[in-house]
């Protein structure tokens, strides 16, 4: 059925080239019938390129290694799970899935606006297919994943997916990436169809902003999960390291999260025109960039996909979007006049505009720390390192000033602030950041600190307090306006402190919903403090053996190999004691994949509370002496991240909300199955990350936690022919084993 996969894509190709010229025509000609077939020549696009998602899907479900693609990411061994995963494990499968998200997205959008903003929508979808054009072509000529076997015989089995892939987080953390930076799309078509139209007042502000807020929160999930995967797979304690890969999802998020404060100015008071149109087409072009990089072989990195001749097409298409986007926002610069000024550099205008200068800092941080080094490189044949110290040098400040503007730009004064604004929002905050900043850390001193041992050095511990200091700040600013909201609906409406909870969200949906993705930010940066204080140890146990660190006193009991139909793992059994007092088993893991023998990794066992996690990954052993070296953390506080990261899907998720009239206006004549749909869409999408961490936590192939409930079997002494290599080969002090 290949041949059936490559029609679709040489046929999308086909009609989305048709339909380029199609949306110009109706933008020019302001022909309605143009732009029907505009608009029917997307949902055709979609349609032949879901053909071909499903053909590849197909193939791989059938094991179909007459495909070079199925045959490189998949054997008869993997679970069917697995084959799912592995059409976008890949760098033509994922690149297939990047259109059909992208198609899909701006098919959904064509269709909820066939009624509105037609001065925007031909050039939308004039724009949109011109950008999945490009995409076609470089997966047609250079990347096709329905490719065949040309001069020698079709295997009989697959090379396997990597085993790093073949956990659960990995069937949700790609396609949210992917899906995040490809429906940037949509909002960039608006943005760049404001300056061909010469409409550029707040329309396409208007029209743009829940399509900007749907990939900000996509890209939001794909990195909480790419640092789950991280913490839980690679072994190293931590869940990001500031890899190349995980910097380049990071600068469109940092961009577009610069873009949707910015554009509440320009709505309220028609400022910073030319910094918004700007930031969309910078943020779009970074996740095209971020794209190159990664499958160019610019960089290295555990994520990235192996050098090809792809590169050259993705700089292409890079430098041929920023040359045409160039030339129409410097054609449209003065146009791009601000209505306003900022009357004071003591306001809520000022605050965001520091915020944002805070954001576009980080930006500049990371890509330079991320290209540097291969810059360098190529221009002098020096190697050059930077990694997370160099990074967290210079991003440490600049996040702790953008949390702190975060609570600032919350409860100042529109226009200008006076005294009268500072007494009756800024006091109260102030005061319990003040008092409270110094009472917690030293009761987490008394009760936690001292028993673990815990030293920071003395900039580490200037940051951390100061991080807390600042998130007491921001949490009481943000609680202190939701109670003065739910105070006047109860003086107003007679409602219970509930109900004027929930009723406030729903009537200011974009203000509250934001309120508490600031709340999902200061827990994250809570976590950020506590790992300050991480504890980290490399050890080297004989069986029978105990190690202490902090108060937390492990024995090592041994190992026991158990069979499964894709791998062999092997698995230590840990007691864990608390002052003499039993807490629980630890079964740290090894996993031995028959795919890729000569590639094993570490199977993590965690024990998370709020207050800290107990960290075991067994990095090696010996099978005959059972001598085993394992890598033991204790971080205290990293619950919060994920519980932060919650709190900021929740939050985008009521912003994004929509009312009975939009969704009525999906299918006329059908509001409640229109309804239905979009609760159960945006409901699915708020509890994805935990659903991931579930599934991380009970599936087969996932976290080691499972084997806790394994008794100690006959086959603890014996050995296995596919034990890893010796013993000494594999202790490394940063993980990068697991890598």
């Amino acid at each position: 059925m290949s041949w059936i996969g490559s029609l679709a894509i040489y046929f999308s190709l086909y009609v989305a080239i048709c339909g380029i010229a199609l949306g110009a025509v109706a933008a020019i000609t302001q022909s309605r019938r143009f732009l029907y077939a505009a608009r029917f020549a997307t949902y055709a696009v979609l349609g032949s390129v879901t053909v071909a998602m499903a053909v590849l899907l197909h193939a791989f479900l059938t094991h179909d290694f007459s495909i070079q693609y199925v045959a490189g990411f998949s054997d008869h061994t993997m679970p069917t799970f697995y084959l799912v995963g592995a059409v976008w494990g890949g760098q033509a499968g994922s690149l297939l899935f990047w259109i059909w998200k992208a198609i899909a997205f701006v098919s959904i959008c064509v269709y909820v606006n066939r009624e509105r903003y037609q001065q925007f929508m031909p050039w939308v979808i004039a724009v949109s297919l011109t950008v999945i054009t490009g995409l076609l072509l470089i997966l047609v000529f250079a990347s096709n994943p329905f490719e065949g076997y040309q001069l020698i015989d079709d295997p009989e089995t697959g090379s396997g997916l990597n085993p790093l892939l073949q956990t659960p987080l990995m069937m949700f953390h790609p396609p949210f990436l992917l899906a995040g930076m490809a429906t940037m799309t949509v909002p960039f078509a608006f943005a760049v169809a404001a300056l061909l139209s010469g409409r550029l007042d707040n329309t396409w502000v208007e029209a743009a902003r829940k399509w900007i807020l749907i990939p900000w929160l996509l890209l939001t999930i794909g990195n909480i999960l790419g640092g789950m995967w991280a913490y839980q797979e690679l072994g190293w304690g931590g869940y990001w390291a500031w890899d190349p890969v995980e910097n380049a999802s990071l600068l469109p998020w940092l961009t577009s999260t610069a873009l949707i404060h910015s554009l509440l100015i320009q709505e309220r008071r028609g400022m910073l025109k030319r910094w918004n149109i700007g930031l969309m087409i910078g943020t779009f072009l970074l996740t095209i960039f971020g794209t190159y990089i990664t499958r160019s072989g610019l960089i290295e990195s555990v994520h990235s996909f192996a050098q090809s001749d792809i590169g050259p097409y993705f700089l292409t298409l890079l430098l041929s979007l920023t040359a045409v986007s160039t030339v129409l926002f410097i054609w449209r610069w003065k146009s791009l006049r601000a209505e306003q000024r900022l009357d004071s550099p003591i306001s809520r205008e000022a605050a965001f505009i520091f915020n944002n200068w805070m954001f576009l800092s980080m930006t500049v941080v990371v890509l330079f720390g991320t290209l540097w080094p291969r810059i360098k490189e190529m221009t002098t044949g020096m190697e050059v390192a930077m990694g997370p110290q160099w990074f967290n040098r210079w991003m440490i400040p600049l996040g702790l000033l953008m949390l702190l503007m975060m609570g600032v730009g919350t409860i100042i004064a529109w226009r200008k602030a006076n005294w009268r604004n500072f007494r009756q929002n800024f006091l109260l905050p102030i005061a319990i950041a003040v008092v409270l900043t110094p009472v917690s850390i030293g009761l987490y001193w008394v009760l936690r600190g001292a028993s673990l041992g815990v030293t920071p050095d003395t900039v580490v511990a200037v940051y951390a307090v100061s991080s807390v200091a600042f998130c007491y700040f921001v949490a009481a600013a943000t609680l202190q306006e939701f109670y003065r909201g739910m105070a006047a609906r109860r003086r107003a409406h007679s409602e219970s402190w509930t109900e004027s909870l929930v009723r406030l969200c729903m009537k200011q949906k974009r203000r509250y919903g934001g309120y508490i993705v600031h709340l999902g930010v200061v827990f994250a940066f809570l976590a950020f403090a506590g790992n300050s204080m991480k504890i980290e140890e490399d050890i080297s146990l004989e069986r029978g053996q105990t190690y202490t660190i902090g108060d937390y006193t492990l024995t090592y009991q041994g190992l026991h190999p158990e069979e499964h139909r894709e791998r062999t793992m092997y698995i230590a059994t840990m007691p864990v004691e608390r002052d003499g007092r039993y807490l629980y088993d630890l079964h740290p893991g090894r996993a031995v994949f028959r795919a890729t023998e000569e590639m094993p990794i570490s199977e993590i066992d965690i024990r998370s509370t709020p207050l800290e996690d107990l960290y075991v990954a067994l990095v090696n052993f010996d099978p005959q002496t059972q001598q085993a070296v394992f890598k033991i953390f204790v971080s205290p506080f990293t619950w919060f991240f994920w519980f932060g990261g919650v709190l900021m899907v929740l939050g985008t998720t009521i912003c994004l909300w929509p009312t009975r009239e939009s969704i009525d206006s999906l299918r006329p004549g059908h509001g409640n199955w229109g309804r239905a749909a979009v609760f159960g869409a945006l409901v699915a999408l708020s509890f994805s990350p935990i659903v991931a961490w579930t599934a991380q936590s009970h599936s087969d192939w996932g976290s080691a936690q499972r084997y806790r409930l394994i008794q100690a079997s006959d086959t603890a002494e014996q050995s296995s022919p596919l034990a890893p290599p010796a013993l000494e080969n594999m202790l490394e002090s940063d993980g990068s084993e697991a890598t």
